[in-house]
């Protein structure tokens, strides 16, 4: 039988021994957290998991504050509000749900489409504004789609479309022409317009043979340009 004083070290040996085990446990959970947020020291398996994992978790915050932003613009957004006003005056009822937020690849910040409705790109927005800017483009191209009937495999009708939501959303602003690296001192605007509506339409399978988006859009443009509905002036 042990007497009390060996007891007594035995427990301190094992509550040492404890100690160690979860020193050296909390060490292997450190050294594996630091190699996953540094990516350093990882297998190619546990590279690509770790790539994949990073992936996704960047995909779900972007479609967060994508789908924030979406909510807080149509709230807030006098331009915003103002097209989902003259929108629905025009035939088509429209709420959030018609903005679906989802990723992208390089060529574009949004879309319309007739039977789905508006594609906000979460993965390409620089700022609000931005997006602001992409809601307003695409609800042009609703707006025009509901109270023109829009053809959108008729490439002067996706022409003129495309230049009144390049002019009326504020997608030429001289500030967003400036980080572009466009810059001059006169009818800067009406460049821009000609310029992102001629790279839209030629974009469009209907419209993509050489000198087609360029012929459109020049053979609308005037009228097209004058046509600030439903603003009253550009916006």
């Amino acid at each position: 039988m042990l007497n009390s004083s060996a007891k007594a070290e035995e427990t301190t040996t094992h509550t040492s021994d404890n100690a160690i085990d979860r020193d050296e446990l909390k060490f292997e959970r450190w050294c594996r957290s630091l190699k996953y947020i540094t990516g350093l020291g990882l297998t190619e398996q546990e590279r690509e998991l770790y790539n994949q994992k990073r992936a996704k978790e960047l995909e779900a915050s972007q479609c967060k504050k994508c789908k924030k932003w979406r909510d807080e613009l149509i709230r807030s957004s006098p331009a915003v509000i103002f097209m989902l006003q003259n929108i629905e005056k025009a035939g088509c009822k429209i709420s959030k749900k018609h903005f679906a937020c989802h990723p992208c690849d390089t060529t574009r910040s949004g879309g319309f489409s007739p039977e789905f409705g508006i594609l906000l790109c979460q993965n390409r927005f620089l700022s609000k504004k931005h997006q602001e800017i992409t809601m307003v483009h695409e609800m042009v191209h609703l707006y025009d789609h509901c109270r023109f009937k829009i053809d959108w495999t008729n490439c002067l009708h996706h022409a003129c479309s495309e230049v009144r939501a390049a002019s009326l959303s504020g997608d030429c602003g001289w500030t967003r022409e400036i980080r572009r690296g466009f810059f001059t001192f006169t009818k800067q605007h009406q460049t821009c317009v000609k310029r992102r509506a001629i790279l839209s339409v030629s974009q469009n399978s209907h419209c993509s043979a050489p000198g087609i988006a360029e012929r459109t859009v020049a053979e609308v443009f005037e009228s097209c340009f004058r046509d600030t509905q439903p603003f009253d002036e550009i916006y």
